[in-house]
């Protein structure tokens, strides 16, 4: 038997003629009336339901107490997410929703949510081995859920926000030094990603980023790279996606290092018969598909850790996080870091790399020298 849906709660279908459908119900003087929307794809009636349940709710006068529940919601806030967030974050999201939440809080009403419990259900999460950061991420896909609700008028408040998820510390960062960098690059001589550890070492590029790199994003002569997209690996394959944040949408100067390392792994594409001018891939497997990360790491990455007599580390730490620390030791303007990196701004530079700042000696001091 279909269940019955809750308040203003949509379904998405595709019709016969090859449009898509959604369904939704309003309160009326003369009772529940079902409304229907129409479009040609799945995310464009997503899109209108979302605004139509929007406009429904904020046309409300006031909360109005429902029978849904969160699984119920979460039926419906899955329509919308699934057509809003990035495809690694929704997989994520859907992930935490259907191992976490819904078992714990799915059979509970929307309304009925109390602070007490969700904090008993994060702490039980600790008592069974989650970690805190796994607990807060949970905490962060709950509260964002029960905002659209409370937008909705399903929920007069957000639980969420009278909850304490457990607090994460900082996340230690083990980059290279500057030896352990050259090493690192020595060993990746000969290796078919060669150019690409150069590259994340001195750009600072993500793993993604350097897998969604064109030739075309590459000015060689004027030695710059454009960060346009990022390869997106998932469960139902590769995609190329915008870059994380709109920050990450970057040109970053590239030293001669670099350049040189471009220069040689594009001839050696072109020897191999694969194309290496305009929208084509800068770097790709023997058969000229798009890299796997996971592939890249375990075949290629982790034994060169090893010929480089490097401790176990990750790809992040020694080419990401190695190119911030490195650069601010060599005294490069933090905000010219920051903005290589994509960074959020650089007060966020400069608080999670501060250690690696240099020390040019103290204020008071030189204050006194540049006013004797």
């Amino acid at each position: 038997m279909a269940r019955k849906r809750g308040n203003g709660e949509g379904g998405i279908s595709r019709r016969k003629d090859g449009r898509w459908e959604a369904r939704y119900y309003v309160d009326t003087p003369d009772g529940r009336k079902r409304k229907t929307i129409y479009a040609r794809t799945r995310k464009e009636v997503a899109e209108k339901l979302a605004r139509a349940l929007t406009e429904q709710q904020e046309a409300s006068p006031a909360f109005v107490p429902t029978s849904i529940t969160v699984s119920e919601f979460f039926a419906q806030y899955d329509e919308v997410a699934k057509h809003t967030m990035k495809r690694r974050g929704f997989e994520t999201y859907h992930d935490i929703a259907r191992l976490h939440l819904l078992p714990a809080l799915g059979s509970w009403k929307l309304e009925d949510l109390t602070r007490e419990y969700v904090q008993r259900v994060y702490s039980q999460k600790r008592d069974a081995g989650l970690s805190a950061a796994r607990v807060r991420r949970i905490h962060g896909v709950l509260a964002s859920a029960l905002n659209l609700a409370v937008r909705w008028r399903l929920i007069d408040r957000n639980v969420c926000e009278e909850v304490s998820p457990p607090r994460v510390p900082p996340p230690e960062i083990r980059p290279l030094n500057q030896e352990e960098a050259k090493r690192f690059l020595a060993a990746a001589e000969g290796d078919r990603y060669h150019a690409l550890y150069v590259l994340g070492v001195t750009s600072g590029a993500r793993i993604g980023e350097l897998g969604g790199l064109f030739y075309s994003d590459l000015d060689l002569l004027h030695r710059v790279m454009r960060v346009q997209r990022a390869l997106i690996t998932g469960r139902g394959g590769q995609t190329f996606e915008p870059p994380k944040t709109s920050n990450s949408r970057r040109s970053i100067g590239l030293p001669k290092r670099a350049v040189g390392a471009l220069e040689r792994h594009r001839e050696r594409q072109a020897a191999e018969g694969f194309p290496v001018e305009g929208d084509v891939l800068v770097f790709t497997n023997k058969v000229g598909k798009p890299i796997n990360p996971s592939h890249l790491l375990c075949r290629s990455f982790k034994p060169l850790l090893k010929r480089a007599d490097l401790p176990d580390t990750t790809f992040h730490a020694a080419t990401r996080h190695t190119f911030c620390c490195l650069s601010l030791l060599q005294g490069v303007n933090a905000k010219s870091v920051s903005l290589a990196m994509g960074h959020s701004s650089v007060a966020f530079t400069l608080s999670r790399y501060a250690s690696y700042i240099p020390d040019y000696g103290d204020t008071a001091d030189g204050m006194d020298a540049a006013l004797e």
